[in-house]
């Protein structure tokens, strides 16, 4: 069954046309679009900027596999651009993992961890994005020095927020209060030289979930080896 769902283009259309709308919901309700009153704020989070990165790569997935039903028909690989949808596979699991290790367990409102769209971005969103890559992407396209260059998004993203944090950038919609930097483990002002270790160990367990991805895509490749 599973065979025929990942050649079955029209299911896989289907699938990410869901996704998509589930993950711009996600985005407009976060974002405060939805409720009429816009935060570009928001923006600035890596929460929202990798729940984008998801919304244009399934955006991407779904213009390829309506050009691959309309020139090769609903059966076939529905698999397109391998190593980007890896990147940002990982980049969303990233924003689900630190969510519920680090952060959730700070909340003071538990509530509020159990609200859709608390659900939608750092839950349903991932998940959605990570099962697309299991399912269809056509495994052994990884390369070997892939865990290594998948690492530039959550790099990038901690320059943009020291970068603004020492800038004087305050960010206003945290429950904390105002803030210099978007997450506890960045405010270089409150931990000091611990945040190299947060983002030491934040890194370390972004590179082996990279590696571990890759291991899956090998061991999947050999598989289906004829």
């Amino acid at each position: 069954m599973i065979k025929r769902l990942r050649t079955n283009r029209v299911f896989a259309l289907c699938y990410r046309a869901a996704a998509f709308v589930l993950c711009l919901v996600g985005l407009l309700d976060t974002t405060g679009v939805l409720r009429g009153d816009f935060k570009g704020e928001m923006l600035l989070f890596y929460t929202t900027e990798s729940n984008l990165l998801v919304l244009v790569m399934f955006g991407l997935l779904i213009a390829r596999t309506v050009v691959s039903i309309r020139r090769e028909g609903t059966r076939g690989p529905a698999s397109y651009h391998e190593r980007l949808s890896a990147v940002v596979s990982l980049a969303i699991a990233v924003t689900m993992l630190v969510f519920w290790l680090l952060l959730a367990p700070t909340f003071g409102d538990t509530a509020f961890l159990l609200t859709y769209i608390n659900l939608q971005i750092h839950l349903i969103t991932p998940l959605l994005m990570l099962f697309d890559y299991l399912l269809f992407a056509v495994p052994g396209r990884l390369k070997r020095q892939d865990p290594w260059l998948f690492t530039l998004i959550p790099l990038a993203y901690f320059i943009q927020a020291t970068i603004l944090g020492f800038s004087g950038y305050v960010y206003t919609v945290l429950p904390g209060g105002p803030q210099h930097f978007p997450y506890f483990f960045l405010d270089y002002y409150t931990l000091g030289g611990w945040v190299f270790a947060y983002g030491i160990a934040i890194l370390a367990v972004f590179v082996g979930l990279a590696y571990g991805l890759l291991f899956v895509d090998r061991r999947r490749a050999r598989r289906l080896r004829p």
